[in-house]
């Protein structure tokens, strides 16, 4: 008994390989309308679907495959009651499907052409592959014309072999649907080539949403790294609704200089303050366009990459002039979820999004809300346990990373001491993204010579003696209402 093929491709990439095979393996061919014309020009005998089916192809192309004599013969059991239905109804059993779909994504990201783009879901292709997954002990989908070559080395299949080829079809099947979705909901994604991993010897690439990121100018590609701190820079320039100007300066995932002000040039010299040093080389961000003095300002010192939502012409001209620069577009938006793989599959979450309120301890806070936002929203980007030190309006000194809380606590307060001994401080306020569990931390701070105002949250089953020794310290406490973690 002969077996039979729907072959139906938009890319015809080494077609006439496995065309060739299958006739040597006498299977029947059925194809439809493009697919038919290309088997002709090669010398492939072949039915054309609408000949079997009886129903040419209408609307356009729209609807050529959707029909019963087609699904049928995809969907149909070895079930006696199945093959004596198909027989009284004239369907064929398929057992091949020889399948791609209309390149959606590939149009999606060449035209802004509504029509043309909404002509490329496919309708027909998608069910055809549905419908050969859910029957896949049966008949075999191949979606990709790259793996024509291993079907042949294969043939005939394992089971084993026709699942791994029924999985490979169904999740083309969802990363298409995933495209649609994201075009109607204003979301183009491009797969964005990186210079590299974490190392150079680790290949990556990114998938990039084309309406939020695009790349300026810069003669090198991104890399892994160069995307994980920019990441944490836009975090923390558009992780808050402000009128001012915030710049933000990351080394190694890690703030190093963070600043708002009224003022763009004035917020970039005090990010830049904060750590000139751990800022050269690093990646710097901004929430709003940057002007022609600011960029002036920029490209006196060496950065990786630069970000802002847009750029004046002649801050463009400007930022140029320095060949390796990546100058980067990226648009306001909060990320919603966010995930990380793990040794048994993915990680997913709601972003750390959410402001925190302040509650008077010991004392009465000054700061306003903005201040408060902005300074939370640094430290959230530090990695725990995280210790952040601010004087008005900047980040003056950080430690993240570390086991102990103490430890986090007196690498910040040394850095401090080290990097500014030459400032005068009126105040400083210093910031925890979780609760001080022990009271040894609270005698650290009391030693400093300087005033400090300590910000984070309560939640230890120690929290009434550290009440106590806030009180007898006389420490100007105020406590968050939220824990910010970041592992």
């Amino acid at each position: 008994m002969g077996k039979n093929v729907i072959i139906s491709v938009f890319d015809k990439t080494n077609l006439d390989l496995i065309a060739k095979f299958l006739i040597k393996k006498k299977y029947t061919i059925y194809s439809t309308g493009g697919t038919s014309r290309y088997l002709n020009k090669i010398n492939i005998p072949h039915i054309e679907v609408s000949k079997y089916t009886k129903q040419k192809e209408i609307l356009d192309g729209r609807v050529k495959t959707l029909h019963p004599k087609i699904f049928g013969g995809i969907l149909g059991t070895g079930i006696k009651s199945h093959q004596k239905e198909m027989k009284s109804e004239g369907i064929v059993n398929f057992d091949l499907l020889v399948i791609n779909l209309y390149p959606f994504q590939e149009t999606a990201n060449s035209t802004k052409d509504k029509l043309k783009i909404i002509e490329m879901i496919d309708i027909g292709g998608n069910s055809l592959i549905r419908a050969a997954v859910k029957n896949y002990e049966k008949i075999i989908p191949i979606t990709d014309p790259n793996d024509y070559e291993a079907f042949i080395r294969a043939y005939p299949l394992k089971q084993t072999q026709r699942k791994k080829f029924a999985k490979k079809a169904i999740l083309q099947v969802a990363n298409y649907d995933k495209a649609i979705f994201d075009w109607f909901d204003g979301k183009i994604t491009k797969k964005y080539e990186l210079r590299y991993g974490e190392n150079p010897h680790q290949n990556a690439f990114a998938l990039v949403n084309d309406n939020k990121f695009s790349q300026l100018s810069g003669n090198k590609k991104l890399s892994y790294n160069n995307l994980l701190d920019l990441d944490a820079a836009v975090k923390i320039v558009h992780g808050i609704k402000t009128k001012k100007n915030i710049c933000a300066i990351i080394k190694h995932n890690t703030p190093c200089g963070a600043s708002i002000d009224a003022i763009q040039t004035e917020s970039y010299n005090k990010a830049l303050a904060g750590d000139p040093v751990s800022a050269f080389g690093g990646i710097i961000s901004f929430n709003k366009n940057i002007n022609v003095k600011t960029a002036n300002l920029l490209v006196k010192n060496f950065y990786e990459v630069i970000s802002a939502p847009s750029y004046d012409k002649e801050a463009l001209k400007v930022l140029k002039t320095k060949k390796n620069l990546r100058i980067i577009k990226v648009k306001n938006s909060n990320q919603k979820v966010e995930s990380r793989s793990f040794f048994g599959g993915t990680l997913i979450q709601n972003s750390n999004n959410k402001n925190s309120s302040v509650k008077n301890i010991n004392g009465i806070n000054k700061l306003s809300s903005e201040k408060i936002n902005f300074f939370v929203n640094v430290l959230k980007s530090i990695k725990s346990n995280a210790i952040a030190v601010f004087d008005e309006s900047s980040l003056i000194s950080q430690s993240g990373g570390q086991t102990s809380r103490v430890d986090a606590l007196q690498n910040c307060l040394y850095k401090f001491k080290i990097k500014h001994k030459s400032k005068k401080f009126q105040k400083i306020y210093l910031f925890s993204d979780a609760f001080f569990p022990f009271t040894d931390s609270l005698l650290l701070i009391k030693k400093q010579k300087i005033k400090i105002e300590i910000y984070a949250p309560m939640g230890s089953n120690n929290d009434l003696n550290i009440l106590k020794e806030i009180k007898r310290y006389k420490l100007n406490f105020f406590k968050l209402s939220d824990r910010h973690f970041k592992h």
